[in-house]
C-alpha cells in the first residue's frame, strides 16, 4: 500500500517536472507575438488549468513554503489588482502583471522540482542498492550454513 502511494506521488512530481520543463517551438512564439490576444488568452487559460494540479502536487510532497510562496506571489497581486481594477479603469492591463508573476513563479519552481525528482531517483536508487546487498548477503549467510 505505502509502494502505491508513493509510486502516485512520484508520477505526479514527474509529471509536474514534465510540465514546467516543456518548451513551446519558437516559430510558435513568434506566430503568437503578432496574435498578442491570442497569446494572452492561451497563457491564462495555461495558467487556470495548470496551477490546481500543480497545487495539488504541492500540497502532497508537502511543500508548505512553496504553497505560501505562490499565495504571496500570484494570489495577493491577483487581488490587489482586481481590487484596483475595479476602483480605477485604467488599471485593468496591470491584469498582465499577474499573468508574469505566475510564470515567474513557475520559472523558479521549475528548478527546484528538478532538484526534487533527482533527490527522489537517488534515494531510490540508493533504496534498491540496500535492498540488492541485503539479499546478497542473506544469500551468503544461507551459503555457509
Amino acid at each position: 500500500m505505502e509502494n502505491e502511494i508513493d509510486l502516485i506521488q512520484n508520477y505526479n512530481l514527474i509529471r509536474l517536472k514534465k510540465y514546467l520543463n516543456y518548451e513551446v517551438s519558437s516559430s510558435i512564439l513568434y506566430f503568437l507575438s503578432f496574435q498578442i490576444f491570442i497569446f494572452i488568452f492561451l497563457a491564462s487559460a495555461a495558467a487556470l488549468i495548470f496551477a490546481p494540479f500543480m497545487l495539488y502536487v504541492l500540497s502532497k510532497e508537502n511543500k508548505k513554503g512553496w504553497i505560501v510562496l505562490f499565495i504571496i506571489i500570484v494570489i495577493i497581486p491577483i487581488m490587489l489588482l482586481i481590487i484596483l481594477s475595479i476602483l480605477f479603469e485604467f488599471s485593468k492591463p496591470l491584469l498582465l502583471i499577474s499573468l508574469g508573476l505566475f510564470y515567474f513563479y513557475c520559472f523558479l519552481l521549475r528548478f527546484e522540482v528538478n532538484n526534487w525528482v533527482q533527490e527522489m531517483s537517488a534515494r531510490n536508487q540508493y533504496l534498491m542498492n540496500k535492498k540488492k546487498r541485503e539479499e546478497d548477503l542473506n544469500t551468503f549467510m544461507n551459503k555457509l550454513k
